[in-house]
């Protein structure tokens, strides 16, 4: 990925996702779900731990866009 493309893919329940470079091995991004809603996350390369909502669960969502991400990095 370069920083001035971003990438887009779509999730398995049709969550839209766009990832952009902000700097080296940390990323922005942006779901935008099927009712028109959006919701964004920063995530750094390597680190799993800030992957979660509220109350400290783990957020599904999220970890699927990032996982989705790194395969398509590779």
């Amino acid at each position: 990925m370069t920083n001035e493309s971003p990438i887009r893919f779509t999730l398995g329940d049709n969550t839209n996702v766009i990832v952009k470079k902000v700097t080296n091995n940390k990323y922005d991004f942006e779901l935008i779900f099927s009712n028109g809603s959006r919701r964004t996350f920063m995530w750094t390369y390597g680190i799993t731990a800030g992957l979660k909502k509220g109350k400290g669960k783990r957020d599904a969502l999220m970890a699927e866009a990032v996982n989705k991400f790194s395969t398509i990095q590779k």
